[in-house]
């Protein structure tokens, strides 16, 4: 299990991506099952050498504040609390959005834990 925090109507969480070798920890991750996939803000993500390359694929994603351009790349590792991923694309992008946010865990990351959001007790619990 997990604790999660209710701010402002927003359910966040913490979490730790490893990329080649490098962890880079996120306090503010939006919890939301309404998005597709998981996604990083690009300024975070550069600290730990997660940058756009020519090779990456771009995409357009769209949601409720527009729409932006993001790039995908997949991380070693996701880590929150003791349960960990691996092998998990993400998007990174600009994530203007007027919140204080460094990601977003979307379905893909969600699916992958086997997380269970437990809205009562503000956790996230795994299926094992």
């Amino acid at each position: 299990m997990h604790q999660l925090v209710l701010d402002r109507g927003l359910l966040l969480t913490d979490m730790e991506i490893m990329f080649k070798g490098k962890t880079l920890k996120l306090r503010r991750v939006l919890i939301d099952t309404g998005s597709a996939s998981t996604l990083i803000s690009a300024d975070v993500a550069a600290t730990i050498g997660i940058v756009g390359e020519d090779k990456d694929p771009v995409y357009r994603i769209c949601g409720i504040g527009g729409y932006e351009l993001v790039y995908s790349k997949q991380v070693d590792s996701i880590k929150i609390g003791d349960k960990i991923i691996y092998n998990l694309p993400i998007e990174v992008g600009a994530m203007d959005y007027g919140f204080d946010l460094d990601g977003i865990l979307g379905m893909n990351g969600l699916k992958q834990f086997k997380a269970m959001i437990d809205i009562e007790n503000l956790s996230l619990k795994y299926k094992f």
